[in-house]
């Protein structure tokens, strides 16, 4: 993965999507319990010493991992033709948290799919991005539909 240094012209939201996606990352990588992938994570993030713990990416991270039975069943139902193992560990993860934040449904549908298309562009390229696109897109519409009012039935 890239650097994890900030960029001083990137969105904090954006930054902490990306450390979400860092510490899942490293969650799914390295087998830690999610405490200690956190903590571990602030702690090293630094060479001078310990940084403070970004709240929206602890959250994120810690709910995805704690729904990710759950939101590996989505990737699949829309991941035509692709199993999770075939997913690269990055783009696995970043659906896994960008998912996660379309159903806490407390950030915009259409910046979260922005956000990931872009964090996806920058860890996997551009190959990335209509694969995100599509998955997320059709769990938009599946919400949308859950969503929708019951359409009255005529007799």
């Amino acid at each position: 993965l890239p650097s994890n240094k900030a960029s001083h012209s990137m969105p904090a939201r954006r930054r902490s999507r990306e450390i979400a996606l860092q510490m899942m990352y490293q969650w799914e990588a390295g087998g830690e319990k999610p405490r200690i992938v956190v903590k571990d994570f602030f702690s090293g993030l630094n060479p001078q010493g310990p940084q403070p713990v970004d709240p929206f990416a602890e959250q994120l991270f810690l709910q995805a991992v704690s729904n990710s039975d759950a939101l590996d069943k989505i990737i699949q139902t829309h991941s035509k033709g692709w199993s999770l193992k075939r997913l690269s560990l990055v783009m696995r993860s970043l659906l896994r948290l960008s998912l996660e934040e379309l159903r806490r449904a407390e950030t915009p549908v259409s910046i979260v799919i922005n956000e990931t298309i872009e964090i996806g562009r920058r860890f996997e390229g551009d190959k990335s991005t209509a694969f995100l696109n599509g998955i997320l897109d059709a769990y938009r519409k599946e919400i949308q539909l859950e969503a929708a009012p019951p359409q009255p039935t005529q007799n």
